[in-house]
């Protein structure tokens, strides 16, 4: 089983994306701030993280910055899911290593097919 790490500061989103990809056969394991995200990644390497980028403390973009320089994380692929829309906030995600910026909401349908697309 495929696990997908959660990182947001919102504990209803992590609800929603637990109904959204549970369903479809991925484990998710939840964050409310990159800190904890951090501390969680040292027991497990999840397959796929979608990284929220207004979080307290160390934003997302900024985790991703960390996975990406850690030789652990660097394959895992990284979506950006925000209310962030401006074209230099998605050309910064993916100098930060984000594989697909989505911009909140979407549809679960979109977001279902482009995890499936980067656990291929």
């Amino acid at each position: 089983m495929k696990m997908i790490l959660v990182v947001d500061d919102e504990e209803d989103f992590h609800r929603v994306l637990r109904r959204v990809l549970e369903p479809e056969g991925y484990k998710v394991v939840s964050s409310l701030s990159a800190e904890e995200a951090m501390r969680l990644l040292d027991a497990v390497v999840p397959d796929l993280a979608i990284l929220d980028w207004n979080l307290p403390g160390i934003t997302g973009v900024e985790l991703a910055k960390a996975m990406k320089q850690n030789p652990r994380f660097q394959k895992i692929p990284l979506i950006m899911y925000t209310v962030r829309e401006s074209e230099i906030d998605q050309v910064d995600a993916y100098s930060y290593g984000i594989q697909f910026f989505l911009t909140k909401p979407v549809g679960s349908a979109v977001l279902i097919a482009k995890v499936k697309q980067l656990l291929q």
